[in-house]
C-alpha cells in the first residue's frame, strides 16, 4: 500500500512531464558522472557523450564500452537502463547506444548510431540517428519514429569548452491522433577547468514544452583514482552528488540526486577502456 501511494504521489507531481512522456521520445542525459554533476554535461567529453552531446565523442582517444542504470525515486517502474560503445576511427569517432525506460505497462526505448569529427584542435561536430519506440499497454499500442540529434563542441581556450546540442529538431510525429510529436530539446553550456583538479560545468536545457532547466556541477580530483562530484538543477529542483573510481581500465561512477518531495534517485555506471 505504501508503495502504491508513493507511485500516485510521483504521478501527481510529475503530471507535466508524464503528459509528454506518454507520447514517447524523451531524451535523457546518461552516465553517473553526468548525473553527479546535475546532468550539466553538454560540454563534457566521455563515453556518455553518446547521449549528452555527440560532438564530444571526437575528443576521446580510446575505445570505450559502458552500462548505466538509474532507479528514479527508488521506484522499479521508473528504472532507466543505457549502454554505449564508442570507437575512434581514422576520420572521427563512431558510437552505438541503447536506452530503455519504464516497465511492462509503459516503456520507451531508443537506439542511436553516432558519428563525430574534429575540425582542427578547437571545434568538433557530432550527428546521431535515433530509432525510438514507445509502448503504453494495450490501449495505446506502439509508437515508433526516427529522428536525429546533433551537437557542437568548441574549445575556446585549453581550459574552457562550450557545447551545444539539439534533439529532434524536425519534431518527429508519433501519431496522427491529436498530432502527437516527440519533444524538441535544446542544450547550451560550458565546462571550465579552474585548475588541474577542479572542473566546473553549467548549462541550460530547454524543452519547447516546458520551462528552461538551469544546471551546474563541479568535479574535484581528490587523487588520480578518486573524483568527487556535486551538482544542482532547477526544473525539477534537485541536488546531486557522486564519486568516480578509476581502477586500471575500469571506471566506476556512483551518484544520487535528491528531490525534496520525491526523494532519492541512485545512479551507477561502469565503463571499460580498451
Amino acid at each position: 500500500m505504501a508503495k502504491f501511494l508513493r507511485i500516485q504521489l510521483v504521478v501527481l507531481l510529475l503530471i507535466p512531464s508524464i503528459m509528454v512522456a506518454t507520447a514517447g521520445g524523451e531524451n535523457r542525459p546518461s552516465g553517473a558522472r553526468s548525473a553527479g554533476m546535475g546532468t550539466a554535461s553538454v560540454a563534457v567529453s566521455d563515453l556518455w557523450s553518446a547521449f549528452n552531446n555527440q560532438a564530444a565523442l571526437a575528443r576521446i582517444e580510446s575505445a570505450y564500452a559502458g552500462v548505466y542504470y538509474e532507479n528514479r525515486y527508488m521506484l522499479r517502474e521508473l528504472g532507466y537502463k543505457a549502454g554505449a560503445f564508442a570507437l575512434p576511427v581514422k576520420h572521427g569517432t563512431v558510437a552505438l547506444s541503447f536506452a530503455h525506460f519504464g516497465y511492462s505497462a509503459y516503456n520507451e526505448s531508443k537506439i542511436g548510431l553516432a558519428y563525430a569529427k574534429s575540425f582542427g584542435k578547437y571545434i568538433s561536430f557530432g550527428l546521431q540517428l535515433d530509432y525510438n519506440m514507445a509502448r503504453l499497454d494495450e490501449s495505446y499500442g506502439n509508437r515508433n519514429f526516427i529522428t536525429f540529434e546533433a551537437g557542437m563542441l568548441a574549445n575556446i581556450t585549453p581550459e574552457l569548452a562550450i557545447g551545444a546540442h539539439v534533439y529532434n529538431p524536425i519534431r518527429a510525429r508519433l501519431s496522427e491522433f491529436n498530432d502527437e510529436r516527440a519533444p524538441v530539446i535544446f542544450r547550451l553550456g560550458a565546462a571550465y577547468e579552474i585548475t588541474e583538479k577542479f572542473l566546473l560545468t553549467a548549462e541550460t536545457e530547454k524543452d519547447i514544452n516546458h520551462n528552461a532547466n538551469l544546471k551546474a556541477g563541479i568535479e574535484y580530483k581528490l587523487i588520480p583514482a578518486l573524483h568527487l562530484r556535486g551538482g544542482i538543477s532547477t526544473n525539477p529542483s534537485s541536488n546531486s552528488f557522486g564519486v568516480g573510481i578509476f581502477a586500471g581500465d575500469f571506471i566506476i561512477d556512483i551518484s544520487a540526486s535528491y528531490h525534496h518531495i520525491l526523494g532519492f534517485s541512485p545512479q551507477a555506471s561502469l565503463n571499460y577502456k580498451f
